[in-house]
């Protein structure tokens, strides 16, 4: 008889959350039991092509905002397995929050959100850009600590969330694993080259304009470079990817200060753009910047390092752990934009490729699955 697996991923739509989910969803032929039936709950349509014999994709699932994810969380997946009589053997949740269910059946919530647990760094809530991020770091905290149960197990990517876990939710180290995503080795050869149609020196910042991503210290930097080195300034293209437009108030800040800074005529704002796309400028730009200073993996790194790029990342501890064994990468102050300007002028003028990095984790998806079928034994 089939074990039932339900899993819980409404609110995986997009960035991260929807990658890491695929990465789940791809790992499932490969290396779960043969006798456990996957029953996945999203919101998307896309990810119809991922169903097989055992393998049910259920994307209905209404996820128009906070209000929705909350009944479905606290009624509607039971509801769902009521009306359809079919009950979970466990439960895994995507999206950092345990369900409303029987109380003796065990949940997996996969931990992916850092700001709740990020140190030393908080948010204003009468300020309209940073409100969201104070509901994440002092109200959202507290309702994934209200959904983890006794029976509730944690999965993390890396050992300083485990960490951060353990002290502010004073939960059993036993009970959080730490599993780093399978991270599929690039392709290089077969990624296409953008042709710039320049000799130009290419800086490249794959990123949402959240404010932790720290584009106000990039931007400053390639202020300093105009001040002090202009003629490298003049062959310098810093690609974001933003729109660049004035449609919500912190897109308005960034490009505002790029104004004011007098440097967007170095600037291209290249929107939203598709992974393979993002990949071509791994391959096509000279370095990669990666000044956010909240992260619990950090992808891009990983991504660029692929490509043998030459990389400069925030001193966090998330960096340090995801790529501290990169010799392309050097990890420099989230807070020193002069520090930042002094080594792309360095980088500028070496011109240099690194090894591609080629990816060597002790833990994968394989030990997800393990954990599984340890659970639901």
């Amino acid at each position: 008889m089939n074990k039932i697996v339900f899993v819980n991923a409404t609110a995986a739509t997009e960035g991260g959350a929807l990658i890491i989910l695929k990465l789940f969803l791809e790992g499932i032929p490969e290396y779960s039991n043969k006798d456990e039936l996957y029953y996945l709950f999203c919101s998307l349509e896309e990810l119809k092509t991922y169903e097989r014999e055992n393998i049910k994709i259920i994307n209905n699932i209404k996820e128009k905002g906070w209000l929705d994810r909350i009944k479905w969380d606290l009624y509607g997946l039971e509801n769902w397995s009521k009306k359809n009589n079919i009950k979970a053997d466990i439960i895994i949740s995507f999206q950092n929050t345990g369900v409303r269910y029987c109380k003796n059946i065990k949940q997996i919530i996969y931990l992916h959100q850092p700001i709740p647990f990020a140190k030393n760094i908080n948010w204003k809530f009468f300020c309209k850009n940073e409100r969201l991020l104070w509901f994440y770091k002092n109200i959202y905290k507290k309702l994934i600590r209200l959904t983890l149960k006794s029976n509730s197990y944690i999965v993390v990517q890396t050992e300083w969330m485990k960490n951060a876990v353990m002290e502010q939710f004073n939960w059993n180290s036993k009970k959080i694993s730490v599993i780093k995503p399978n991270i599929k080795n690039i392709a290089v050869e077969k990624i296409s080259k953008i042709n710039f149609n320049n000799n130009e020196f290419h800086l490249f910042y794959p990123a949402n304009s959240a404010i932790y991503k720290n584009h106000e210290l990039v931007i400053n930097a390639l202020k300093y470079i105009k001040d002090n080195k202009p003629e490298i300034y003049k062959n310098i293209i810093l690609h974001f990817t933003l729109e660049g437009t004035l449609n919500n108030s912190r897109s308005a800040v960034l490009v505002n200060l790029i104004k004011d800074l007098q440097v967007d005529e170095q600037i291209k704002y290249e929107g939203k753009i598709p992974y393979e796309r993002v990949l071509s400028f791994y391959k096509s730009c000279d370095l990669m910047l990666f000044p956010s200073y909240i992260e619990t993996f950090g992808l891009p790194l990983i991504e660029a390092a692929s490509f043998g790029m030459p990389i400069l990342a925030a001193e966090m501890d998330y960096a340090r752990e995801v790529m501290d064994d990169y010799e392309g990468v050097k990890f420099l102050d989230h807070k020193d934009s002069k520090l930042w300007a002094e080594n792309i002028i360095d980088l500028y003028n070496k011109r240099i490729k690194y090894t591609p990095y080629n990816i060597h984790y002790e833990t994968s998806w394989k030990d997800f699955f393990e954990l599984i079928e340890k659970l639901i034994a």
